[in-house]
């Protein structure tokens, strides 16, 4: 997430969370008072109503057929005098009704009378009464109001009851009633809106004040960013227009120092790249490792590559043709050595070494060196295919040329060698002789690629060797089997 946007968010954070406080404390003690009163004025309604009722006289209503009994008539009038005059504006009473204890279930009530008019939400004598709610108790023995909105099979209510007793304080039944909590939420959602409201203006000037300061905070940081992005890109020579006496102008003048550092480190390395290996160079100056680089004997597999007859061939190019020539053919060489981890060691005229597991210690580097001259013999396929489209007669007769590759493990001295005027990472020994006289047998067995016996031991799982034969070499007592990789058709 970018700074101005952090700045900004916190901004505006701050504001909706202030502005939330504000309305919350105003909110709630409002809805908890609110809903006191109309909790008072609910259980006051229920204690009223249910002292009208004659409990004798409810006492008489047992059945369903009790329903058509002066009795019944008589208590039904009185609580729909009582219903109706409660349904006021401020005030509605949606439903009231008398019921009696059901013993097995303390959650379970039995019906007795209902204000309502005959219809599908008037409950009938005998009908029971089960809330939905697992906590909730029908209590008969005492005034009670719910202290939050219950919801049942006829939606949600804020209820009261209140006992009917008899001459002797027994209780008979109790009266009940509802206010439909959609009317009373409508009231307290007024508040909500109104706090809202306030909210939203709130959220908008914030966000106008945030927007400022936040791009007023940003702004030197996008300046800071265009000049880093230009160091990245290469560019080290525009220096930073901050005018700024904080802390982002320290950055900015540390980021034009910084600047110029590394804009002299890039000459240097350009400058030695033109003389040493870039592997070399990316360890001594950006890994710092100059220290490591000691000489010390350790197992390396050796690659020496030369072009067949490429003194002959060049004699009917141009000098200008002739480099550029070498310049295609070792620039995809070299990349075959990269890609398979492989450090460039030297150039020898048409030819190169290359070395495997010497700069960094790798497990496969046999395979590593085998693929990469195979890499090397494709390569040279696609430059025949494009020599031989060439509008240069001197370049198609390139078709021809062929490459000789000895790969050889071994152990080697491999380090620094020379004087401290002049050094080069390198390899020398036995192991790297034996690799450059393979080279040279290549054209002797007419083949391109020749591995040592010392490589074969190790890749031979990983590629379709065929024996080549044992060739007996300058300097050596005994005569070192070979093997090589036939090109697929």
């Amino acid at each position: 997430m970018r700074f101005r946007t952090r700045v900004f968010t916190l901004f505006l954070l701050l504001a909706v969370f202030s502005s939330l406080l504000v309305a919350a404390f105003m909110y709630w003690p409002t809805h908890r008072l609110f809903f006191d009163l109309l909790r008072t004025n609910v259980l006051s309604v229920a204690a009223t109503a249910s002292a009208m009722l004659d409990p004798i006289e409810h006492e008489k209503i047992q059945t369903r057929p009790d329903q058509e009994t002066p009795a019944y008539d008589k208590l039904e009038k009185q609580l729909r005098k009582a219903r109706d005059a409660n349904r006021r504006q401020d005030f509605n009473i949606k439903y009231i009704y008398t019921m009696r204890p059901y013993a097995p279930d303390p959650r379970t009530a039995v019906f007795v009378l209902d204000a309502e008019e005959n219809g599908p939400d008037k409950s009938n004598v005998g009908d029971t009464y089960k809330s939905q709610n697992p906590n909730y108790k029908i209590r008969f023995n005492d005034y009670q109001a719910d202290e939050e909105m219950i919801s049942d099979q006829w939606g949600t209510w804020l209820t009261a009851n209140a006992p009917i007793r008899d001459a002797k304080g027994d209780v008979v039944g109790a009266l009940g009633v509802d206010v439909s909590a959609s009317e009373a939420l409508a009231r307290l959602h007024g508040l909500l809106w109104n706090a809202a409201f306030a909210l939203a203006i709130s959220i908008i000037v914030a966000y106008l004040l945030a927007s400022i300061a936040s791009n007023r905070l940003a702004r030197p940081l996008v300046t800071i960013r265009n000049a880093v992005e230009r160091i990245t890109a290469g560019d080290f020579t525009k220096p930073l227009q901050l005018d700024s006496k904080d802390e982002f102008g320290e950055v900015a003048a540390a980021l034009d120092k910084m600047a110029v550092g590394l804009q002299q480190r890039e000459d240097l390395k350009n400058a030695l790249t033109r003389y040493v290996s870039e592997d070399v160079l990316n360890d001594v100056i950006y890994a710092g490792k100059s220290g490591d680089l000691f000489s010390q004997r350790k197992k390396v597999t050796v690659l020496f590559a030369d072009v067949r007859g490429f003194t002959t061939l060049s004699e009917q190019l141009s000098p200008e043709e002739t480099v550029s020539l070498l310049n295609d053919y070792f620039e995809k060489m070299i990349e075959a050595v990269f890609k398979n981890n492989g450090h460039l060691n030297k150039f020898m005229g048409d030819g190169l070494m290359a070395l495997f597991g010497a700069l960094r210690d790798d497990d496969y580097q046999e395979e590593h060196a085998i693929q990469a001259a195979l890499d090397m013999r494709g390569v040279l396929c696609e430059l025949q295919k494009k020599w031989s489209t060439s509008q240069n007669e001197a370049r198609r007769t390139l078709t021809d040329l062929r490459i000789g590759i000895g790969i050889n493990t071994g152990l080697a001295i491999v380090g620094n060698i020379g004087s401290k005027q002049r050094m080069e990472f390198t390899a020398i020994g036995d192991a790297v002789n034996l690799a450059s006289r393979l080279e040279h047998a290549t054209r002797e067995r007419g083949v391109d690629i020749l591995v040592s016996e010392y490589t074969y031991v190790t890749a031979r799982s990983r590629f379709p060797f065929e024996t080549a034969g044992e060739i007996p070499l300058k300097g050596k007592s005994e005569s070192v089997r070979t093997y090589t990789i036939k090109p697929t058709v």
